[in-house]
């Protein structure tokens, strides 16, 4: 996800490009920023406490207006804040002590005095200064003053450090009445000001301190202009491809004498899928066909026409899903009806299997039968997964939804540990990019596959397509094959389950590019060789 301050920028342009970002821009309220960039960094700081508040479900607590924010309106007048931090601008280095929580507003005073020339500043938390920060001011005290940052959660060390201080160093307190992020937010606003004061004393303004001429050069200075990974000798292609799967960068697989294995397996799995003719597709439906985040709207209208195509060549359609009827839906509203024959759609990872146009399946009962009944006594008696979880039972799935604010991967760790500690022989857990799937024994996304080949009927192979292809991932299986291609996260084995994608191409923009490879043939649907020319795609 990006955010930018600037609308119609060169990154929303950028980020266009690619379906898996998610692009805001936004205007902020305060207009246009100085050399300190004062106004942009106080609207990320409020709109990120916001994102995170109502990721959790939880009130931000940002008061309504900035100077409620800050609370003691003296810190913006600037003749009362001049003369309350008069005495440290007769000393040479500024001393900045914080807590954990006004870490933030430390780190922009440092940033600001510096950047504008304001004057020198040390950062330190409270216990690196207890831990010897402290012997700067023994020997530098009558150079030095201390800009203590307080907050409700550390108030007491606080008052208990000032107070042993030498009386004759200089310590003015900027104290807010918050704790956590409001500290944090309250405490960097208010450092605005001690940064203005700062500059009245030294006779500038710090947001317009002037630009040396070598300083507007180094800013224009493109860093990027030229600057490349180290040269392997690959095609692009290959390069990423090979990294995608091995986890590890071509130069590293080089040096280690690995490489030239990964471009024999590469080059292997290149020719296994372009030599074949396959009967049709099996593919995953949340993150392959669609976004993540569009999984409940109608299939994407550029995969549907890539759909009828490939339908209206003579090619069968398989979707392992692990949702019920909501899929069928979306399906049935994108394709023409005179097709619906030829797609088969396996539910909840391949418990039960119909045709597109069977309205009966899957079965709608809201309980699990008998192999996962001891599972579903057991979630529901824990109390930490129905604190983390909410549930939804079919006979031979479960699906645990995570609360707000509670990722999939920590959520899946504990159920897989509880079904490998328990006696529910057979059971597993698989992870989407949404939920964590408890399975019945012999419950697969094969199941879809096996289906396609029956309907192909001619012995050719089916091109399978997902975009978890990692265990635990819930295509695992279905991707556990050398006639397959992942949108998104890979297996380690060589044989299968390759990314070919461009790069930054993943999810549905990824499976788009591969259905737009695959050709009809009258042998079949045959996948367009990949380009191995430098550059080439």
């Amino acid at each position: 996800m990006a955010w930018c301050a600037t609308p119609e920028s060169p990154l929303a342009d950028a980020a266009a490009k690619y379906r898996f970002v998610d692009f805001f821009d936004f205007a902020p309220p305060c207009g246009k920023d100085g050399f300190l960039a004062v106004n942009s960094l106080l609207a990320f700081s409020v709109l990120l406490a916001r994102a995170y508040a109502d990721a959790l479900g939880a009130d931000p607590g940002l008061p309504r207006s900035f100077y409620d924010l800050i609370c003691d309106h003296s810190w913006t007048d600037a003749q009362a804040i001049d003369i309350r931090c008069a005495e440290l601008w007769s000393r040479n280095t500024l001393v900045v002590l914080h807590g954990p929580s006004t870490l933030p507003a430390a780190i922009d005073i440092e940033s600001k005095f510096t950047e504008a020339a304001v004057g020198s500043v040390q950062v330190a938390d409270y216990r690196h200064f207890a831990h010897g920060r402290h012997h700067w001011i023994a020997k530098r005290g009558p150079e030095s003053a201390v800009l203590a940052i307080i907050c409700d959660d550390d108030r007491q060390i606080a008052d208990a450090m000032l107070g042993l201080l030498p009386p004759d160093v200089p310590v003015v307190r900027l104290d807010v009445s918050h704790s956590g992020y409001l500290a944090a937010i309250a405490a960097m606003s208010r450092g605005f000001f001690v940064t203005a004061s700062a500059g009245r004393a030294r006779g500038f303004d710090p947001g317009d301190p002037g630009v040396p001429s070598f300083g507007r050069e180094i800013y224009h200075l493109n860093v990027y202009r030229g600057l490349t990974s180290e040269d392997s000798g690959l095609p692009p292609g290959e390069q990423l491809a090979i990294e995608r799967k091995a986890r590890t960068k071509v130069a590293e697989l080089s040096r280690s004498g690995r490489l030239d294995s990964w471009r024999e397996a590469y080059r292997l799995a290149c020719s296994t899928l372009t030599d074949s003719a396959y009967g049709g597709l099996a593919l995953d439906y949340d993150g392959t066909l669609c976004h993540e985040g569009e999984r409940y709207g109608p299939l994407p209208d550029i995969m549907a026409a890539e759909f009828e195509r490939l339908l209206r060549a003579g090619g069968y359609i398989g979707i392992a899903t692990g949702r019920g009827k909501s899929v069928r839906r979306s399906l049935q509203q994108a394709l023409p009806r005179d097709l619906w024959d030829q797609v088969i759609i396996g539910y909840y990872n391949g418990a039960e299997v119909g045709s597109l146009g069977d309205d009966k399946c899957p079965d709608g009962r809201e309980e699990v039968g008998p192999e996962l009944q001891r599972v579903a006594d057991r979630m529901r008696a824990d109390p930490y997964i129905t604190r983390l979880a909410s549930f939804s039972f079919r006979l031979k799935q479960i699906t645990l939804t995570p609360a707000d604010g509670v990722f999939p991967g920590p959520l899946w760790e504990y159920v897989h540990a509880l079904l490998l500690s328990s006696s529910y022989t057979g059971a597993v857990a698989l992870r989407s990019g949404h939920s964590v799937d408890i399975v019945a024994p012999e419950t697969t996304k094969l199941t879809a596959v096996e289906r396609v080949a029956e309907m192909a009927g001619d012995g050719r192979p089916v091109l399978r397509i997902g975009d978890r292809g990692r265990w635990p991932g819930n295509d695992f299986a279905l991707l556990d094959s050398a006639h397959s291609l992942s949108a998104d996260e890979v297996s380690p084995d060589p044989k299968g389950a390759w990314n070919l994608a461009p790069a930054g191409h993943r999810g549905s923009q990824a499976t788009i590019g591969y259905l737009r490879r695959l050709k009809t043939t009258r042998k079949g649907l045959r996948l367009a060789p990949i380009a191995t020319k430098r550059g080439g795609r």
